[in-house]
């Protein structure tokens, strides 16, 4: 199983926005209720339960994306990527990344969000997050 917690948004640019985060995993996708401000306080809980070998899962990635307005189109969405070999402008995290990790575990850390239509406009944002593979038997971290 993974699992991923949207904590908070800190500096998404624009007024009067109305931001929802997209979080895709493993062809799965879950998305967090509307909030209000550029500072959005979320606190969602997203489960993906995964039937893959450990090595079909080295190469699946969590996507992280951010529109600035509910009601907005298609071309509104800041992105995170993370990969194992990225830096942290474009995101998309691998799992084989969280897998190495001691805990297997991401926890409360902030991530920059981009463009991913112009890469070099730089940081639009940030998001808190916590993410985490579980196998059977293992207990989450607290």
């Amino acid at each position: 199983q993974i699992r991923v917690r949207v904590i908070e948004g800190r500096q998404l640019p624009g007024n009067n926005i109305k931001p929802v985060v997209k979080v895709h995993v493993c062809g799965q996708t879950h998305r967090t209720r509307i909030k209000r401000g550029n500072n959005p306080y979320f606190d969602e809980i997203f489960f993906y339960n995964v039937h893959m070998t450990p090595l079909e899962l080295l190469d699946e990635t969590v996507s992280i994306r951010v529109r600035k307005n509910a009601a907005c189109s298609k071309g509104c969405w800041m992105h995170i990527a993370l990969s194992v070999h990225s830096t942290m402008m474009f995101r998309n995290i691998s799992v084989s990344c969280l897998s190495v990790i001691v805990g297997h575990a991401v926890m409360r850390k902030w991530l920059l969000l981009s463009d991913p239509e112009d890469t070099n406009s730089g940081a639009k944002g940030y998001m808190k997050v916590s993410m985490f593979v579980l196998g059977t038997g293992d207990e989450p971290p607290v």
